[in-house]
């Protein structure tokens, strides 16, 4: 049993102090006063001053393992995504060999399993040949959606056949797309436009990493026809642009105006764009150095202290900082035990402390080691992250509990 002591917690747009009980993984007690004798069964951590909030759930990550172990592996990422106030990741499908059938999917999720500190998904590549493996042969019971890449990736996957961009709406699971650019955006919502007057039902599709104000203008007006369709957005297309970087070089989809960063901002107000992905994506210092660099950014370790420093400036909501972070997420890929921190539901949680903290001050837990945010001021730091009720890291150390596939 874990108490956590007048603990501020989320209640609509604003914040309430309360001590909470934590067992069998769940919030079993939330009240204005824990009582002597349950103070006496369980440690109790003061928390005066602390802020509690459902972990971030990243719904795109590219672990590296297997194929590019030397630039991450399933310990350190996952790692780096405690340190980052996350409890689970998705991990993404285009490795050294990319995932796309049965057998890959099986090697990459016993590594996880045996590896990972955080709940974890997985995804599978759609490829012009697999898709009907896909549809028929109980792949989708073992991820949580297929990835489709419209342009080059690790992998050679680029999916160029109409059949496969067709037909791969005619199954259940989220299909998430690097539309590459916004030919491509046009190109697999006309699919999805005919597949919903071809199929009886369609999945949710998925617009990963949404990085301009023409893409957010674009997928607002299909949202009035199809409200299913969810937005991502990654924390460096909103806080970075071609004129304010000074670092590492090389991302996809590229960074672009301060204009757009704007128009990336009023998507999430106006409910456009629906979740924060990282597209944790780290490549080496030496590559990145090199004239021809990878491209990807590090991103799980400061996600959500730059969010948070966003709800501070309010830039967003208290309640639009939840949705972004956990609450669409958990409902899209049917992740139970609520959304919030109320009664019964699971504690995947993390505790954020208010300071003067600088990215890189106490170097990266992220195998890489280095951020595009490197030395910038931020003033919520994650301290504290449990994963169903258990701490799985406290103050710098790591404590790995059981973890789980989260969409099988």
């Amino acid at each position: 049993m874990i108490i956590l002591k007048k603990v501020l917690i989320p209640r609509e747009n604003s914040w309430i102090r309360r001590d909470i009980i934590i067992e069998n993984g769940v919030y079993s007690k939330i009240s204005e006063s824990i009582d002597e004798y349950d103070l006496k069964n369980g440690r109790v951590i003061q928390c005066e001053g602390l802020y509690l909030i459902p972990s971030f759930i990243d719904p795109h990550v590219h672990v590296r393992e297997p194929g590019y172990d030397y630039k991450e592996d399933w310990d350190t990422c996952t790692r780096a995504a405690l340190k980052g106030g996350a409890s689970a990741i998705f991990d993404m499908p285009n490795n050294k060999i990319p995932v796309t059938d049965k057998k890959t999917i099986k090697e990459k999720g016993e590594i996880a399993f045996n590896k990972s500190y955080v709940n974890y998904g997985l995804y599978v590549a759609l490829t012009d040949d697999n898709v009907d493996e896909i549809r028929k042969s109980g792949i989708q019971k073992a991820v949580c959606g297929i990835k489709i890449y419209m342009s080059k990736t690790t992998g050679d996957i680029t999916v160029r056949s109409e059949y496969a961009l067709l037909n791969i709406f005619n199954q259940t699971r989220p299909v998430l797309v690097h539309t590459g650019s916004v030919d491509g955006l046009l190109k697999i919502l006309s699919s999805y436009e005919k597949a919903a007057k071809k199929f009886s039902s369609i999945p949710v599709l998925y617009i990963c990493h949404v990085s301009t104000g023409d893409e957010v203008s674009i997928l607002r007006k299909w949202k009035e026809i199809f409200p299913w369709i969810h937005v991502e957005v990654s924390p460096h297309h909103l806080f970075l642009n071609k004129e304010n970087y000074k670092g590492l070089k090389r991302v996809l989809p590229p960074l672009c105006s301060k204009k757009d960063n704007e128009a990336l901002w009023k998507g999430i107000d106006d409910k456009t764009i629906d979740l924060i992905g990282t597209d944790h994506a780290p490549h080496t210092v030496e590559e990145k150095k090199k004239e021809d660099p990878p491209a990807g950014f590090p991103g799980l370790e400061t996600a959500l202290p730059l969010l948070f420093n966003a709800l501070k400036e309010e830039r967003i909501t208290l309640g639009t900082l939840l949705r972004i972070t956990s609450v669409n997420t958990k409902t899209l890929f049917r992740i139970r035990k609520g959304t919030g921190v109320q009664e019964n539901a699971c504690a995947d949680c993390t505790l954020i402390e208010e300071g003067e903290f600088f990215i890189g001050q106490n170097g990266y837990i992220t195998k890489c080691g280095w951020s595009p945010f490197h030395g910038w001021k931020y003033t919520f730091n994650p301290v504290l992250t449990m994963v169903d009720g258990f701490i799985a890291y406290e103050r710098g150390r790591f404590f790995r509990n059981p973890v789980k596939n989260l969409c099988i």
